[in-house]
């Protein structure tokens, strides 16, 4: 059976449960989302104590999670094991479980959580054939806006389409922040529910609203020295270097997109439309897009490539490579 996403396995899991369910990433929230959707269908209200067991692969022996699988359920029909970090597994701590993998045990539902799995593995074709496959992929940038709505809904909020977005421009695609921050935005409405940019804006930390536009801002207007500040002001907050580097891609795309918008004549508006970004920032980006052509634009993403590559592949200080990032930008 092809492997399922988040939504796909709340689907199959309003028809049925299974014995066996595989989870695949790396994305916290979504891990999260469908442990709680199994959760939820397998064990009823009261019986959570009783029949609930979660297990680290670096803190257990695969023997005692056998054993805990093999227990009967009390006062409910199955019991939940969670064993998360599978991926951690000898092929050696696997064998432990083959037999339960080849014939599911009908009162235990086992949920096996792993960052990755190697296609290489024996045990891998087994898991294949015998359990529930969900891929949990970090979304890709043209999807958030309707991962904001879920997370949204799921706090009992509505957002404009302008709110989507700039808490999208604000946050970027981390899907634990954006709940957080909208864990926040439902305490500062109260029992508002329609949620405007305009209460983003009060919401989502002054500090990660600065650092990220002021950096992004002044790459675009060629501003090296506020760019040299700015950048030391994220990597003192603990911003991840790599990190930097998507937030700038996805800035670089953002012109990119200006600049073709432009020549098509679109107005403010439907450029904004276009693009995806707030009608609020569009005359920034137009700015910018003044200090830009594509040349510019295809230079710089080579210059970026190589300056990932040389993050994640050189000795020489993450904060050296990114400094010479922003020289050759703003020139």
């Amino acid at each position: 059976m092809k492997a399922l996403d988040l939504r796909g396995l709340q689907q199959r899991l309003e028809k049925k449960t299974d014995n066996i369910y595989f989870l695949v990433g790396s994305e916290p929230f979504l891990i999260d989302e469908a442990l709680l959707s199994i959760k939820n269908k397998v064990l009823s209200t009261g019986a959570t104590d009783f029949n609930y067991d979660s297990f680290y692969a670096t803190d257990v022996d695969t023997a005692k999670v056998s054993d805990v699988i093999g227990t009967l359920p009390m006062m409910c029909p199955q019991r939940l094991v969670v064993f998360k970090q599978t991926h951690l597994l000898t092929e050696k701590q696997w064998e432990k479980l083959h037999a339960i993998l080849e014939s599911p045990v009908d009162t235990t539902v086992l949920v096996m959580v792993a960052d990755k799995m190697d296609k290489r593995k024996k045990t891998y074709k087994t898991i294949i054939k015998n359990a529930v496959s969900v891929e949990l992929k970090k979304p890709y940038d043209n999807k958030m806006g309707t991962w904001i709505n879920y997370i949204a809904h799921k706090n009992q909020l509505s957002l404009s389409p302008d709110a989507v977005l700039f808490l999208q421009q604000l946050v970027g695609s981390n899907l634990n922040e954006i709940q957080n921050e909208l864990i926040k935005l439902k305490q500062f409405v109260g029992e508002k529910n329609n949620v405007n940019s305009d209460d983003v804006a009060k919401v989502v930390s002054r500090s990660r609203v600065d650092s990220v536009f002021e950096f992004t801002e002044a790459l675009g207007n060629n501003d090296k020295v506020k760019a040299l500040t700015s950048l030391a002001n994220l990597l003192d907050h603990g911003q991840n270097e790599v990190g930097i580097l998507v937030l700038v891609n996805r800035h670089l795309k953002i012109l990119s997109s200006v600049l073709e918008g432009r020549k098509q004549g679109l107005a403010p508006q439907k450029l904004s439309e276009k693009v995806g970004v707030p009608s609020f920032f569009m005359k920034q980006y137009l700015g910018q897009a003044r200090n830009w052509n594509e040349n510019k634009i295809n230079q710089t993403i080579t210059s970026l490539y190589e300056t990932d590559k040389a993050l994640k592949s050189s000795p020489v200080s993450s904060h050296i490579w990114l400094e010479n990032f922003v020289l050759s930008v703003c020139t």
